[in-house]
Order: C-alpha cells, then structure tokens, then sequence
C-alpha cells in the first residue's frame, strides 16, 4: 500500500510540475511522420543542418521525420508553402535568417516570419567578412568610410538581396561608407576579384575569403558577427571597430505554421534538446564544420527579430538596389 501511494504521488507531482507533457502525450502527438520542408537543395548549408540532425529527431520523437527539399524563389516557395499548413507540427520548415526576412520585406513573398512558430535554432555563427586587396592602403573600416568620401568604392559579393549584399549595404547606410556594389556568381569569385584588385572591397562569407587571407593575397579588416568568430579570434568585429549597430549573423532553425499548440511546441523543442545533448551529433557536425547554435523557442524568436528587424530598417535601401550594377 505504501508503495502505491508514494507511486501516486510521484505521478501527481509529475503531472503538476509537467502538464504539457503530459496533455501532449495523453494526445498522442506525434502518432505519424513529421515533414522537414527544406528551403534549399540536397547538399547546401540549410540541408546539412537538416540532415545532420533528422537521425537524432527520429529517435527522440519516436516516428519517421522526412526530408522535403523545395527549392525555388531563393526559398520562398517552401516558405509560403509551410505558412499555409496546419499548426498541428507535422509540416516544419527549414530555413535561414536574414535571408527569410528579405524573402518577406524585399521580394514580398507570402508569409509572415514573426508568425511562424519559432521551435528551435540549429546552426549559426556563420559570419561574413569585410576584406581589401593586401596591397591597398585600407586597414580599417574607417579608411573605406574617408576614401569614399571623394569617389564610390567597388565592393565585391554575391548577388543582391545575398547576406554579402545585406552586409554591404549595412555598411553604406551605418557607416556611411559610399558603396558601388558589384555582384559575383559565388563568394569565391567575389574573393578572388577583391585579391585581383578587379574590385577595391569585398564583403562576403568568411570561409570563402580565408584562405586568401592566409595565401597574403587580400586583407580581412572585420566579421561581421555579434562576437568573434570562435575559429578565427583574431579577427575584430565590425561592432568592436565603432560600428555596434551592424551585426549579421546567418542562422538556420526550423519553424512551425502558425497556430502551434504550447503543448506540441513543448514536444518538439524537448526533441531537438535531447538531439543536441547527443555526442555523435556534435561529432558529426564537427566533421560537417558545421558551427552549432543551439536557441531555444524565446531565444529563438528573439534572434530571429532582431534579424527581421535589421532588414526592415534596411528595406529602402534593399529594394532601391541603388548602387549595384
């Protein structure tokens, strides 16, 4: 008898101190597989992140988890697709910040980033650079700024509306750096055209510069994340340099349709924890040299508003696409 009432107890105080589990699970959520609709294609950074994590999202959630890549419109089309399913968790979506946002302000695509559901950030840190020729007499983000002033400078990136675009343009408007933005087929070209001299700047991912930055060949003056990058710490940030309102941060996380219930959210965002905590996926994204930023739902949202809000601000400038060529 005494073992059945400390049995009881120990079940009411669970219920107590964790009623929505228990309401999920008294709902049987999930009970069939859970679709990760993937903005990009199979081998990109958005699929990566996806795919590193499905083995461990299956295990914890106990059904299949399906990959659905939907490329198309810079991602827009499996965006607008996800906004518009049910909230009931078994449709999600992958996708990056800030190039979600851009999707909504810029191009207008049809859904509303603050209105997915937020789950869960699983990659992140993944900064871009600003970089001149080695040869040039720029060392700071200071000297573009005074240079410019007399003539535009020609900054080297992917194409408009690309983070390397977002990062300049955030340069011109907060630091009034007078930009002519020249847009490459891929941040290697955009690399290897401000090391050539073909343009006098560069923004981009600091991946694609690196390497040249060690050859001797170009200079990297700044990254442009909120803190150092964790692999390269002896590259300032552009905040450090004076600059605390320009910060960029590439991030990829999944969302919900809107209308998720507390209960489901709950369900999902203890799968993705219990994912995180395993070795083998840490491993596994090491050797992917994939930097992991695990965020919870609030800190999640909170990050991913703060991106949104950055563009929103920068709109006018984005959708002029004055001084690209």
């Amino acid at each position: 008898m005494k073992t059945l009432k400390t049995a009881g107890f120990a079940l009411f105080a669970f219920i107590l101190l964790n009623p929505d589990t228990v309401s999920a699970q008294k709902e049987g959520y999930p009970s069939q597989p859970v679709r990760l609709v993937i903005t990009h294609a199979a081998g990109g950074t958005t699929d990566m992140a996806a795919r590193l994590i499905q083995p461990y999202l299956q295990k914890h959630l106990g059904v299949a988890v399906v990959i659905d890549n939907m490329v198309g419109a810079g991602g827009n089309i499996a965006r607008s697709f996800v906004f518009k399913q049910p909230g009931d968790g078994y449709t999600l979506l992958v996708s990056q910040q800030p190039s979600m946002s851009a999707g909504q302000i810029v191009t207008g695509a049809r859904f509303e980033v603050l209105k997915f559901t937020h789950i869960f950030n699983i990659a992140g840190k993944n900064y871009d650079c600003v970089a001149v020729a080695k040869d040039t007499p720029f060392k700071t983000i200071e000297d573009l700024k005074k240079a410019s002033q007399a003539q535009p400078l020609s900054s080297a990136g992917t194409g408009v509306g690309s983070n390397s675009y977002i990062l300049a343009m955030l340069l011109k408007s907060r630091a009034g750096i007078n930009i002519t933005y020249v847009p490459f087929n891929s941040g290697t070209e955009a690399a290897l055209a401000v090391a050539g001299g073909q343009t006098q700047m560069g923004t981009g991912a600091l991946d694609s510069y690196w390497p040249l930055h060690e050859q001797g060949r170009l200079r990297i003056l700044a990254v442009s994340g909120p803190e150092r990058d964790e692999s390269h710490p002896q590259l300032p940030t552009i905040v450090e340099l004076g600059y605390p309102n320009i910060k960029l941060n590439q991030m990829t996380g999944v969302f919900a349709p809107p209308g998720l219930s507390k209960e489901r959210l709950d369900v999902l965002a203890a799968a993705f924890r219990k994912a995180f905590a395993e070795k083998e996926y840490a491993a596994a994204a090491a050797k992917a040299k994939q930097t992991l930023q695990p965020l919870g739902p609030a800190e999640f949202y909170k990050a991913s508003k703060e991106i949104f809000e950055t563009i929103q601000d920068l709109a006018p400038v984005l959708k002029s696409k004055k001084g690209a060529r």
